[in-house]
């Protein structure tokens, strides 16, 4: 898959700012500001070129169901003036329960989206305050009968564990929950404090103190288990795909594929080649109205930091990594260090040999972030 090409949108609007928040996303309900964002993305795809016929297609935010219903209609005439998404393998889009409504999921199915993913994050309400969830469990509830009603089958649910003072029958709730709604693909995400967001200025404040590891650790596991005895296939160690199967999208990034990024804040990839568009409105759509390119920042990483980075991520797949394709793909072969490396994490247990792929070893998934970044 990783001669294909995908194409990532982003779309940056939210109804708040969530304060674990660090992607590129901004509380702005300004319908003429909806109008200018959709109005540049349509200029910046004329001139990023992508493939007419994209392996596959991401919406992503931010919040794509938070535009306006004229400006989201608009969105999908743009897209599909550019893309024929009828023949993707896959077109995922983001929502969020508190914006979606029949007319939307209805001109997302209708433009040929064919897969949801769902921000719910908790059914609890106090934690759902605590994460600046613009939702309540209702909300939830409605959104899935919504997107059902329009005819999705490929419906995802994205859940936060790990938040402070969690304990695991509160846990077990939120995720027994999530599968009485019975999605056709979940993701478990970890609460983490990242660099600067409010979230972790609390923290280092002392406001907020995070869960303890020991704790997690129990979820995580208690998670995997729950899961797999509920028939979803853990493939990521984030994601378990169910009835809809993997992610293609997001496989497609951690097999190191191609992909083009438009929006304000979106990143491309062409072998080797990055870039990442400006982040603030302004100065995104500023740039590509005057026909010149939204990427601030570029960088060509050299042989050596694609097979670092290809190791990292993939290692966070269930399939692991094949050295051979990798190799091959690459056209590089593993520097004397990173194989030294390789022997030591199997001789340690850390790491499984099947032949020439290489896998975590279950006991290892806690320590997945460690273990990979050493191979960066």
């Amino acid at each position: 898959m990783t001669d294909r090409t995908s194409l990532y949108v982003h779309i940056p609007f939210c109804v708040v700012k969530c304060g674990y928040c660090d992607f590129n996303s901004y509380a702005i309900e300004d319908p003429a500001a909806h109008r200018r964002f959709v109005s540049a993305l349509d200029r910046e795809l004329r001139t990023a070129r992508p493939p007419r016929n994209p392996w596959t297609v991401f919406l992503g935010g931010g919040t794509p169901t938070y535009l306006t219903d004229e400006s989201f209609a608009r969105l999908f005439e743009v897209l599909t003036s550019h893309i024929d998404l009828a023949e993707c393998q896959e077109v995922s889009m983001e929502a969020n329960p508190e914006s979606v409504s029949a007319t939307k999921a209805t001109i997302a199915r209708q433009a040929g989206v064919d897969r949801i993913s769902l921000g719910v994050q908790s059914f609890d309400p106090a934690r759902l305050r605590f994460l600046d969830r613009a939702h309540d469990v209702a909300a939830v509830e409605r959104a899935v009968s919504v997107f059902r009603d329009a005819g999705f089958s490929n419906l995802s649910l994205d859940l936060m564990f790990g938040l402070p003072g969690q304990t695991l029958p509160q846990w077990t709730s939120d995720l027994e929950r999530a599968l009485e709604l019975r999605p056709d693909h979940i993701s478990c995400y970890n609460l983490t404090f990242e660099p600067g967001t409010r979230l972790e200025h609390a923290r280092r404040q002392g406001k907020v103190q995070p869960n303890d590891d020991r704790v997690d650790a129990e979820l995580f596991q208690w998670t995997r288990r729950r899961l797999r005895d509920g028939g979803y296939e853990a493939y990521e160690i984030s994601n378990f795909a169910g009835r809809g199967g993997p992610c293609l999208h997001n496989d497609h990034y951690w097999l190191q594929g191609d992909y083009v990024g438009v929006g304000p804040g979106a990143s491309s990839h062409r072998a080797g080649w990055r870039g990442t568009n400006a982040k603030p409105l302004e100065a995104w759509a500023g740039a590509v109205e005057r026909g010149l390119s939204g990427t601030a920042e570029a960088e060509f990483l050299t042989p050596s930091q694609r097979l670092g980075e290809a190791l990292w991520l993939g290692l966070r797949r269930r399939d692991g990594i094949d050295l051979d394709a990798l190799r091959e793909r690459l056209r590089i072969d593993l520097d004397p260090n990173r194989d030294a490396l390789i022997e030591s994490m199997v001789e340690q247990g850390h790491l499984r040999r099947d032949g020439t792929t290489i896998r975590l070893a279950e006991s290892s998934l806690l320590q997945a972030d460690r273990i990979a970044a050493e191979f960066l």
